[in-house]
């Protein structure tokens, strides 16, 4: 798909405000060129899907670092190339060489150039006039600046940069013609720019005042005075995670998982995440932390792929921690959310925890789990550099869509999107009882 510069530089705009659509049209334009140097590199259609999808993921969240709109096309490509790059390096064993499977990035950032790069030019520098040529030899090969060649040719610097950038223009369409053609018929895979569209767009609904979700999550954060709000990233490394911490955290069934790459997934939940973050260094934090986390689930009214959680994270001295005393705050979260509702108590398990416990809600006949909360087990304070002989850890997790529903009497958690409430919030005593309709 050929879409003129002035056409990018809009959408990049556009996206940068947070416009999907913007960015999807980014997507389209340039996914024939991303998917095809990712595949001259893994040669592999499932690793070139991953690494695309890697790449435009991490391109929408660096967009604010991209000095020049028109540059996208050539800032995407370098994106393509190392996340290929990475993904080739962690599969493969560290002595074989990569140069020659590196393709051009052909940006004004590009500076050395690898014997296998000078070979992929080899064909494009045959399209170009003689004075190109001559530009791109002292370049490439030469290794001279566009300040000096503006000297020698006695114009202005920003005048030489311009022509340089037409010629990498020209290099950059030959070569990706090429790297189509090497691809023997594939097409990009149709999914391709949907599922990354259907991850970017999916709203953080604690960011949204008048949304249940964020009206449930102030109400309960209320509970918790002194901690302290973090933000998490959303990405995981599976394999760095069992590294760090010395065990298994993953306590959901693998087939759940949104993978990016290789062992990299989107947070299932916010305790691994948190927990990754944190370093102990004597310091005796309380943590919060709420947003989205994605799991591979059936959508009903009861469940979503992409949900939002609050969790809440506590690490001190054994004997200023009281397991029962964080219970009881835990406790009034939920009196404060849902005033006289009736509670249900369980003990349970989980991998991270050396005892935890579960709550349900009563609404009519049946319970339904609202949260679960546990102590830390010492290989997980080993993880994050706490002394599990003089210190202590305990967190919480709340299912926030669960929340709000039980609080504002929602039956479908997938109305919860689009739902608002009413400011000022209306108070615990005259709010409506869980499980009610509005």
């Amino acid at each position: 798909m050929v879409v003129a510069r002035n056409e990018i530089e809009d959408a990049v705009v556009g996206a940068r405000s947070g416009d999907v659509q913007a960015f999807a049209r980014l997507v389209e334009a340039t996914q024939t060129m991303a998917y095809a140097v990712a595949w001259r590199i893994l040669r592999q259609e499932s690793d070139a899907r991953d690494v695309v999808q890697e790449a435009y993921l991490s391109a929408f969240r660096r967009l604010p670092e991209l000095g020049v709109p028109e540059a996208f096309p050539g800032w995407l490509r370098r994106i393509v190339i190392a996340s290929a790059l990475n993904h080739r390096r962690r599969a493969r064993p560290t002595w074989v060489s990569l140069d020659e499977v590196a393709p051009p990035v052909l940006d004004a950032a590009e500076q050395r150039w690898t014997e296998g790069q000078l070979r992929s030019l080899a064909r494009a520098l045959l399209t170009l006039s003689r004075d190109e040529r001559r530009l791109c030899e002292l370049v490439y090969h030469g290794g001279q600046s566009a300040e000096r060649l503006a000297r020698d040719e006695g114009i202005d610097p920003a005048t030489m940069r311009k022509r340089l950038q037409r010629v990498r223009d020209k290099l950059r369409k030959e070569i990706e013609m090429d790297e189509q053609n090497d691809l023997g018929g594939r097409t990009v895979p149709e999914a391709l720019p949907a599922s990354i569209l259907e991850l970017l767009a999916q709203p953080r609904l604690v960011d949204l005042p008048e949304n249940p979700v964020a009206a449930a999550l102030a109400i309960l954060r209320e509970a918790f005075p002194g901690y302290v709000p973090v933000e998490l990233p959303e990405e995981l490394d599976l394999k760095a995670a069992e590294r760090a911490l010395g065990g298994d955290a993953v306590y959901i069934e693998r087939e759940k998982l949104h993978r990016i790459a290789d062992h990299r997934v989107l947070r299932y939940d916010l305790t691994l995440p948190l927990l990754l973050s944190l370093k102990a260094g004597g310091v005796a934090p309380r943590l919060t932390a709420a947003g989205k986390v994605y799991r591979r689930e059936r959508v009903s009214e009861t469940h979503l792929e992409a949900f939002h959680q609050l969790e809440v994270f506590a690490l001190d001295a054994v004997g200023a921690l009281d397991v029962w005393a964080f219970a009881g705050r835990i406790l009034d979260a939920v009196d404060r959310l849902l005033p006289r509702a009736e509670v249900r108590v369980t003990p349970t398990s989980y991998p991270m925890c050396v005892r935890a416990w579960s709550l349900d809600i009563r609404q009519g006949e049946a319970w339904i789990e609202l949260l679960a909360w546990g102590q830390y087990a010492d290989w997980v304070l080993r993880g994050i550099d706490a002394d599990p002989a003089r210190q202590m850890a305990l967190g919480a997790g709340f299912g926030l869509e669960r929340c709000a529903a039980l609080r504002y009497g929602i039956d479908d958690i997938r109305k919860i999107a689009t739902s608002v409430v009413d400011r000022p919030r209306v108070p615990p005593e005259s709010s409506p009882p869980a499980g009610s309709s509005r």
